[in-house]
């Protein structure tokens, strides 16, 4: 049994990383490391809505870090936006996480009307299909009398890791392999410069982002690092992630030239998280960004990690090296009570018309899922 309150003070718990972190279940973007810059950063103008569950004994057993928008009574998680936070949950240990999520949902619901605590709305992006704590808080929301959609437009990506490297090629066709170990050869002829020290951090990092705009600018898009606060926050926590021994930034180099580099993650969960990637369109025709594939998952091998995520998106190179699959969901839940209620019926229903609007053309629907429920592993791909 867990009892569960409603803070503001976010600062508070952030200061405190060993209590925080212990209920990440080792993902990195649940833990500080990333949410503490994010709020420093990009939370300006935000009141935060902490829950926070404790045990019988006043032990901390489980958070969920939401904030209340410039949008009166909608709340969302810590680290949304264009920061684009995959794997958003409820923070708990796995034993607890049902429990402490269920308790919480129970909670939100009973509070939406409570004039300090209440909300209208939460919109929840970045769930990962199958998260249990997740599900057990939409169940405890619905049984409070909330209503809930969920939707995904994309999924992320997952490769566990075989016994070692040659064992990993076997998993491919042969058409694959034989260009994978091409592009092993070319890799192995290059230099690759890894970031140790916060100013290497620094460095790479400057030259990632800057291939990373160079590509998209050239195509006429404004680029993931166009907004200079967003920028702040990346050095901001690949600084601090630096510090925990939880960043693999690597910059491959052709003829002393930069080419490609990736930022990633590494959870204390033995996975490696590829988060962004940037690479000389001059250089093209070395396929660079194959290259930092490869790397990514050689670099799973030689330190002994259990897998590498490639994160939200579909595309095609992602389908090749990952095995598994998830959708990544968007939650919309509006509040028990009267106006919300009616507010998400028209909305719900605009939703619908959109439906019917793209099968009339030939266009695919949105997935629309049930997210109290919890499913199964996707389906392996074939190669």
């Amino acid at each position: 049994m867990f009892t569960i309150e409603t803070t503001d003070d976010l600062e508070g718990f952030l200061a405190n990383p060993e209590q925080w972190n212990r209920l990440s279940q080792g993902v990195p973007f649940r833990e500080t490391s990333w949410l503490g810059p994010w709020w420093r950063l990009m939370g300006q103008g935000r009141r935060a809505h902490l829950l926070v569950a404790r045990d019988s004994a006043g032990t901390v057993r489980g958070l969920l870090p939401m904030y209340q928008s410039h949008a009166a009574g909608v709340l969302s998680m810590i680290g949304d936006g264009e920061a684009c936070t995959d794997h958003v949950s409820v923070l708990a240990e796995s034993d607890d996480a049902v429990a402490v999520g269920h308790a919480m949902g129970r909670h939100l619901a009973a509070t939406a009307s409570d004039p300090d605590q209440g909300w209208e709305m939460l919109d929840i992006d970045g769930i990962v299909e199958g998260d249990i704590a997740i599900a057990a808080l939409m169940s405890g929301l619905k049984e409070g009398g909330a209503s809930l959609h969920a939707q995904s437009r994309m999924s992320v990506w997952y490769r566990p890791a075989d016994q070692c490297w040659d064992e990993h090629l076997k998993r491919h066709g042969k058409t694959q392999r034989r260009q994978m170990r091409r592009w092993s050869d070319r890799l192995a002829g290059m230099n690759k410069v890894v970031a140790g020290t916060p100013e290497e951090t620094k460095h790479l990092l400057g030259v990632v982002i800057d291939m990373h705009q160079r590509r998209w600018n050239s195509v006429g898009e404004a680029g993931s690092f166009a907004n200079p606060a967003f920028c702040d926050f990346i050095h901001a926590t690949s600084e601090d992630f630096l510090s925990r021994d939880q960043l693999y930034l690597a910059v491959i180099e052709h003829e002393g030239t930069p080419i490609a580099g990736e930022l990633k993650f590494i959870g204390r969960n033995g996975v490696l998280y590829c988060y962004s990637a940037g690479y000389d369109i001059v250089y093209a025709d070395l396929e660079p960004g194959r290259l930092m594939c490869i790397d990514g998952i050689q670099e799973m091998y030689r330190r002994g990690w259990k897998g590498i995520d490639f994160m939200r998106g579909d595309e095609t190179y992602k389908s090749r090296y990952a095995t598994e699959s998830h959708c990544l969901l968007r939650v919309r839940v509006a509040a028990p009570t009267l106006l919300p209620r009616l507010r998400h019926a028209a909305w719900w229903t605009g939703f619908e018309l959109k439906q019917w609007a793209r099968r009339q053309s030939g266009r695919p629907v949105i997935a629309v899922l049930d997210p109290t429920s919890v499913c199964g592993p996707a389906p392996v791909l074939t190669p």
